[in-house]
C-alpha cells in the first residue's frame, strides 16, 4: 500500500489537509517559547544598592558612623568618611537588598543580580536540558503510541506549566517548571512536526517544510508583541499570557486526527478508512476507489511508513516514503558505535557536530541578547525572528541549483562577516549611529545563522546509511543542545563586554565555514543504504579530487 498515492488521490493540498496543517502551525507559538520568553520576564531593570538604614555589624570603626556619608552604587553601598581633611573610602556589600526601578522582573522578584546574576541563565540553560529530556523520551512514545496522544497530552502540560510559573512564590519551583517546559515543548514538537509532514506526500514536503520554517519565525517573533503590551506590570502576566495562549489545547484531542501514516504502519485499517473517508467528504473526493484499493493491499507487505520525524522530514524525492525501496531484510544491523568504527563516518560527523554546536549556540545567543542591544528590546526581538522569513526563500533558491555545501557556506559567511563587523562597531565606538549599524549587522547575521540550520538539517541525514540515518540526526540534535545550554549565558556575557558576544559568534561562524572543505557534497547523490555505500562513496570523492 503506497500512502503517498492515497494521499494525491484525496488531493495533494486537499482542504482536509490544509485546514489540519493551518491548525498544527497555529499551535506553534507557545512550542517557541520556553527558551526566548525569559528576554522579557527576566532582564535586569535600574537598580541600586539600598543604603543601610542602621549600623552594620562588621563595620570597622563605629566611632567614625556618625560622620560618614553613604552612596549607594549597583551592588555596594560606598561609605565616605572625613577626618580632620583626610577623605577614606570603604565599600560595604548590599546587607539591605536593592531598590529597583521599574515593573517587577524575575531577576528583581528574586534579586537575581550582582553575585547571584548567573541563577537567572541557570533557568534557561535548565529548559534547554529539559528539551534534551523531552527529545530523548518523546520519540520512542510518539511512535508507539501515535502522534496525536503525544501531542495534545505534552501540548496541555505545556500549557499548565507556563501557568503554574506565572503563580509560583519559590525561584527553586520556577526552575523546575521551567525544566518541564522544555521536556513538554520537545514532545509536543515533534508530534506536531511529524503529524503535519505526514499530511502531505513525498514531493510536498520540501514545501511544506518551507512554509513551516516561515511559520516558526512568526511563530518566535509573536512573543514580542505579547510582552510589549505587558511591559507595564508584573513579569507574571507576560507568563501566564503565554500560557493561555495554549488554552485551546483542551481541544487539541478533536480538532487534529491521527496520522494516517501511523495508522496504516500499525495496522489500524478500519481507523484509517474512517481517516480517509473523512478527508474525501472535506475534499470532495470519491473514496470509494481508495478504499477498495487499500482493502486488497491489507495482505501484502508493502506498507513501510517512515517512523522518524526528521527522516520523513528530510527523505530524498528520488525515494519514496510510502514504499519499500529495498527489502529491509538486505540491510546491515548498525548500531551507534558503527559512526565511532568508520573512519570516513567518524571524522564527517565530527565536523557536522561542530556546525551544529555553532548554529545551536549563535542562533539562540542571538535571540537572548536582542534585549542588550541598543533601541527596543521589543523590536530588536521581533526583528531578530522576522530576519528568518527572507532566508527561508534564499535558502530555496539555492539548496538544488549550487548545492548544500556552497548554501551552507554562503549563510555561513554572511553570519560570520556581519556578526564580526557588529562586535568591531560596539568597539569602536559608543555613539548611536554605531550602535545602530551594530544592530544592523547583527539582524544580518541572525539572516545567515538561519539560513545555515535549515541547510544543515537537510545535509545531515543524508551522509548517513539507512539504518544510521535517524540516529545521526539524533546525535547531531543533542550537540546542538549542548550549544543551546551555554547560549544563555551570551546575554550575562554581553552585559559586561557588549562586543563580546559578537566576537565569538562571528569567529565561530568564520571557523565553520572552513570545516566545510573537508565534508562532501550530497546535492544529487543517492542516499547510502550500508556503509560500502557510504566508503563507495568517500572513494569516488577521492579519486576526483
Amino acid at each position: 500500500m503506497d500512502v503517498d498515492e492515497i494521499l494525491r488521490s484525496l488531493g495533494k493540498y486537499g482542504r482536509y489537509q490544509n485546514l489540519q496543517f493551518a491548525y498544527n502551525v497555529f499551535c506553534l507559538p507557545m512550542i517557541t517559547y520556553p527558551v526566548v520568553i525569559y528576554v522579557f520576564i527576566g532582564y535586569i531593570p535600574d537598580f541600586i544598592c539600598k543604603v543601610p538604614t542602621e549600623y552594620p555589624k562588621y563595620y570597622t570603626q563605629p566611632d567614625s558612623w556618625e560622620n560618614a556619608t553613604l552612596s549607594s552604587r549597583q551592588c555596594d553601598v560606598i561609605i565616605e568618611i572625613n577626618r580632620s581633611g583626610l577623605v577614606t573610602q570603604e565599600s560595604i556589600p548590599c546587607s539591605d537588598g536593592y531598590e529597583y526601578f521599574g515593573p517587577a522582573t524575575v531577576a528583581s522578584e528574586w534579586n537575581l543580580v550582582c553575585g547571584s546574576e548567573g541563577l537567572g541563565s541557570l533557568s534557561t540553560t535548565m529548559t534547554v536540558v529539559g528539551g534534551i529530556l523531552g527529545a530523548t523520551l518523546f520519540p520512542a512514545l510518539t511512535d508507539k503510541y501515535g502522534r496525536l496522544l503525544i501531542a495534545y497530552t505534552t501540548f496541555f502540560a505545556l500549557s499548565v506549566c507556563f501557568i503554574l510559573a506565572s503563580v509560583v512564590p519559590w525561584f527553586t519551583a520556577f526552575v523546575i517548571l521551567r525544566f518541564l517546559t522544555g521536556v513538554f515543548s520537545q514532545g509536543s514538537g515533534l508530534a506536531f512536526a511529524t503529524l503535519a509532514l505526514e499530511l502531505f506526500p513525498a514531493e510536498s514536503r520540501g514545501f511544506i517544510v518551507s512554509l513551516a520554517s516561515i511559520m516558526w519565525a512568526l511563530a518566535i517573533s509573536s512573543i514580542a508583541p505579547v510582552a510589549f503590551l505587558l511591559r507595564y506590570v508584573s513579569w507574571r502576566y507576560t507568563m501566564l499570557a503565554a500560557g493561555l495562549i495554549g488554552a485551546h489545547s483542551l481541544g487539541t484531542r478533536w480538532i487534529l486526527q491521527e496520522s494516517l501514516r501511523w495508522l496504516v504502519a500499525n495496522g489500524k485499517y478500519e481507523e484509517a478508512k474512517e481517516w480517509i473517508k473523512r478527508a474525501a467528504k472535506w475534499n470532495k473526493k470519491d473514496a470509494s476507489d481508495i478504499l477498495a484499493a487499500m482493502t486488497s493491499a491489507n495482505g501484502e507487505v508493502q506498507v513501510l511508513v517512515e517512523t522518524d520525524t526528521d527522516v520523513n522530514r528530510l527523505q530524498s524525492d528520488d525515494k519514496k516514503p510510502g514504499k519499500i525501496n529495498k527489502d529491509p531484510r538486505d540491510l546491515e544491523k548498525l548500531s551507534i558505535l558503527d559512526i565511532f568504527r568508520n573512519r570516513h563516518i567518524l571524522l564527517t560527523s565530527i565536523l557536522v557536530w561542530i556546525i551544529w554546536f555553532v548554529n545551536s549556540i549563535t542562533y539562540y545567543g542571538l535571540f537572548l541578547t536582542s534585549g542588550s542591544m541598543s533601541g527596543n528590546m521589543y523590536l530588536n526581538f521581533f526583528f531578530n525572528g522576522i530576519v528568518e522569513i527572507p532566508s527561508v526563500f534564499l535558502y530555496i533558491f539555492t539548496i538544488n541549483r549550487y548545492g548544500r555545501k556552497k548554501t551552507c557556506v554562503m549563510f555561513h559567511a554572511i553570519a560570520g562577516v556581519s556578526l564580526s563587523i557588529s562586535a568591531i562597531l560596539l568597539f569602536a565606538g559608543d555613539t548611536p549611529v554605531m550602535k545602530g549599524f551594530a544592530s544592523a549587522m547583527s539582524f544580518a547575521g541572525k539572516f545567515g545563522i538561519s539560513g545555515s540550520f535549515m541547510t544543515i538539517f537537510l545535509y545531515t541525514p543524508e551522509i548517513y546509511p539507512t539504518n544510521l540515518r535517524a540516529l545521526g540526526l539524533g546525535l547531531a540534535s543533542t550537540v546542538a543542545r549542548l550549544g543551546g545550554m551555554i547560549s544563555p549565558y551570551a546575554a550575562l556575557f554581553g552585559s559586561h563586554i557588549s562586543w563580546g558576544p559578537g566576537v565569538v559568534f562571528g569567529s565561530l561562524s568564520v571557523l565553520v565555514t572552513i570545516l566545510f572543505l573537508w565534508l562532501p557534497e550530497t546535492t544529487g547523490k543517492e542516499l547510502p543504504d550500508t556503509l560500502d555505500d557510504v566508503d563507495h562513496f568517500y572513494v569516488i570523492k577521492k579519486n576526483k579530487k
